[in-house]
């Protein structure tokens, strides 16, 4: 009964290792364009997923308001062996915005309006 109890665990993590392990690799220092849901690899095992774009009260282009508004920008960090992290980079009516993930600097310089926001972003070396 146990081991029936444990199989949708262990196929749950072993889908989450293929996942990482296909993930496309970030060369550091180049912008990248990812798109919610996507994950890359950093190096030394750890790995950055573009989540969602949530609290968006950004000035749509062409429209006039009175201030631009900001968006938060959410990606999930996982550190090789360690536990995932949740990054929350906020436009705050400029960019670039960017804080520190493990060894690296996350920048995320610019934010798309599609229904799907794509991250310009770049992750360099501290």
């Amino acid at each position: 009964m146990r081991s029936l109890l444990l199989a949708p665990l262990l196929l749950a993590t072993l889908g989450a290792c293929a996942s990482t392990a296909s993930a496309p690799a970030v060369a550091l220092g180049q912008p990248l364009v990812m798109v919610p849901g996507q994950r890359v690899a950093l190096p030394e095992g750890a790995s950055l997923r573009y989540v969602e774009v949530s609290d968006d009260s950004r000035c749509r282009p062409e429209v006039q308001c009175i201030r631009a508004g900001d968006a938060n920008v959410v990606f999930e960090f996982t550190p090789a062996g360690a536990a995932m992290q949740r990054i929350v980079l906020n436009t705050t009516e400029s960019l670039p915005a960017g804080t520190d993930i493990g060894d690296w600097r996350l920048t995320l310089g610019a934010l798309s309006f599609d229904a799907a926001p794509q991250a310009t972003v770049q992750v360099d070396a501290r």
